[in-house]
């Protein structure tokens, strides 16, 4: 009675027949032994794609107030710092006049304004007091102009009744606030 091989073995056992032909029992059994001990000793190296610089924006409106936190994390700062000292950077989002803006109609006043440091984190609000919430039709985002190496702002976008998120990119700086969310 035949033994049928399995498909998945049959090209092991053409090259164990082919290597037996060629190399002694002794030398291929070295071979085979000295393969764990190869793979144990080779390094793995994972390669990780670089993201580009970020920074995270977070905008609430409730009632009159309008809050704009900002965020650059660790990994965005390395990417922008081989292009601008850190200080220069921290100085130029202190500087800002704007992170956003809101349109001229709302009639916002900025009421606060503050960047933080903290080792390799860049944080900061901005707080607006705005007579005319209804008419915040869109955020026009400023931040590009203080961070020109900035690839993309993250938007989390909250209000009492409506959540958004959205990405604004250097060519479309704009974030549309949905109709007849804002009274």
């Amino acid at each position: 009675m035949k033994t049928k091989i399995p498909v998945a073995i049959q090209p092991i056992m053409m090259l164990l027949q082919a290597v037996t032909r060629k190399v002694s029992w002794q030398l291929f059994t070295l071979y085979l032994l000295g393969l764990p001990a190869a793979e144990s000793r080779a390094e793995i190296v994972l390669h990780r794609a670089v993201e580009p610089a970020r920074i995270g924006l977070d905008i609430s409106i409730s009632g009159k107030s309008l809050t704009l936190y900002i965020a650059l994390d660790e990994e965005s700062l390395s990417v922008l710092k081989k292009k601008m000292d850190l200080e220069l950077l921290y100085s130029q989002l202190q500087r800002m006049q704007y992170f956003a803006k809101p349109p001229v109609a709302a009639h916002c006043q900025v009421v606060g304004l503050h960047v933080n440091r903290e080792d390799d984190q860049i944080s900061g609000f901005q707080t607006f007091s705005c007579k005319n919430p209804g008419q915040l039709k869109y955020i026009d985002v400023k931040l590009y102009q203080a961070l020109p190496d900035l690839k993309a702002v993250d938007v989390w976008l909250t209000t009492e009744n409506w959540q958004y998120k959205t990405v604004v990119y250097p060519n479309q700086r704009q974030v549309a606030i949905k109709a007849g969310i804002l009274r």
